[in-house]
């Protein structure tokens, strides 16, 4: 273990004056090089609002704003509380009613090449639509969403501001949304019912509404950790800062980004490889079985017509571009997203279906592989870590590194008016 050469260097060893050791060979250091600095946020081309401060003042409001749920009191931040790490605190996330899944964190979404646990959408904007209708989410409709925007004044303001003048609205009906559910058919008649015209306008301003949103979820990021000053340090060869970094975070970098393989999905400043794994966990009580995860998102996220590819993208082209190689294969069968592992203590229970409260918990997963996948089979690069008691507090101590300490430069609240 790495602890052992640091004490050993501390008692003098063959050690400068500061007693720091590199433990790191060729290939770890230059992981571990890799792992910050946090680019700037990827541009979004479908998005033509995406880095707009207005749009993203006003998707600041809607994110907080409870109208925008059948009963009144949910938001986005329902699911995504900031002062639960932006996510929940429960295993199944609850709006409405239950959901079937965990509350992935929007902290630092910006960055993930595709959203939900599933990748059933490949945008922030895409993404914050799809909630609203859900009947145990938001359960909202979009034509109840366009009469609250059109009928509140400041709302109203703020979104002419941004997106242009709305339309003559007054033939919709109160109510409608295309659905296949049996129990919102009511809505989906009143839907079709509509004229292409009144559908189209409202699909407008629907995607409208969920590209504020994106844009102000683009502003909800953290770069900054002790983890950060550890790797600036180790590139400066700051030997001063270097010895006097904490040895557990040290053993369990070198664990991460050395034997532990940790880094072959979760690399770079990101701390994620952006894809889909097994990684192998059993059914739990409280997961639905049919669960399968990116093999039932692909097709969903290809029949979305709010996708990059479709008629609502600023960039129909750079959208395809994403989509075209997609396609569900028996091997993404039991695949969920690899999650950013900035900020992961402020997120738990941990994985698409909270299956770990603590990062202990997590740890000693990966430590034992013990479980059999409900779905597919396991990562075949993932093997059980054989680690002691030492090594699995080393990670841990590392993955606390990951907590930012920037975390009060993002707007947590709503704010006073959706008018800048």
């Amino acid at each position: 273990m790495w602890i052992g050469w640091w004490l050993q260097a501390c008692a003098g060893g063959n050690a400068e004056e500061t007693g720091w050791v590199d433990p790191f060979n060729a290939e770890e250091a230059e992981r571990v090089l890799r792992l910050t600095p946090l680019p700037p946020v990827p541009p979004d081309p479908t998005n033509a609002w995406s880095d707009d401060p207005d749009a993203a003042h006003l998707g600041r409001w809607l994110f907080f704003d409870s109208r925008l749920s059948s009963n009144g009191e949910v938001s986005c931040a329902t699911c995504h509380n900031p002062a639960t790490g932006f996510s929940d605190g429960r295993t199944l996330s609850e709006g409405i009613s239950t959901t079937g899944r965990h509350a992935p964190s929007v902290w630092n979404a910006a960055y993930n090449r595709w959203m939900f646990w599933d990748g059933r959408a490949d945008s922030l904007w895409a993404q914050a639509l799809q909630p609203l209708e859900d009947a145990r989410e938001h359960g909202f409709d979009r034509v109840a969403a366009v009469h609250l925007i059109a009928g509140d004044a400041e709302l109203r303001a703020a979104y002419e501001a941004i997106f242009g003048a709305l339309p003559d609205l007054s033939g919709l009906p109160e109510h409608a949304k295309p659905t296949a559910e049996p129990t919102d058919a009511a809505l989906d008649a009143a839907w079709w019912a509509m004229t292409d015209a009144e559908r189209e306008a409202v699909d407008r301003i629907w995607s409208h509404l969920g590209k504020a949103i994106a844009a102000y979820e683009r502003t909800v990021v953290t770069r900054h950790a002790p983890i950060d000053d550890l790797v600036a340090a180790y590139r400066d060869n700051d030997q001063t800062a270097l010895a006097a970094a904490d040895p557990a975070v040290v053993e369990g970098l070198q664990l991460f980004v050395g034997r532990g393989n940790c880094h072959f999905c979760h690399l770079g400043p990101g701390l994620t490889n952006s894809e889909f794994h097994n990684i192998g966990l059993g059914p739990r009580d409280w997961l639905s079985a049919s669960d399968r995860g990116r093999f039932d998102g692909i097709p969903v996220v290809l029949a979305d017509p709010f996708n990059g590819a479709g008629v609502w993208s600023d960039d129909p082209a750079a959208g395809s571009e994403k989509l075209d190689p997609l396609w569900a294969s028996a091997e993404s069968l039991g695949q969920f997203k690899v999650p950013t592992l900035r900020n992961v203590r402020l997120v738990g229970p941990y994985f698409h279906g909270g299956q770990f409260d603590t990062l202990e918990e997590v740890v000693g997963y990966y430590n034992r592989l013990d479980e059999t996948p409900t779905w597919g089979h396991r990562e075949d690069l993932m093997r059980p870590l054989q680690l002691d008691a030492a090594g699995e507090a080393a990670l841990v101590a590392f993955l606390d590194a990951l907590t930012g300490d920037d975390l009060d430069a993002v707007a947590t609240t709503p704010p006073p008016s959706p008018l800048p």
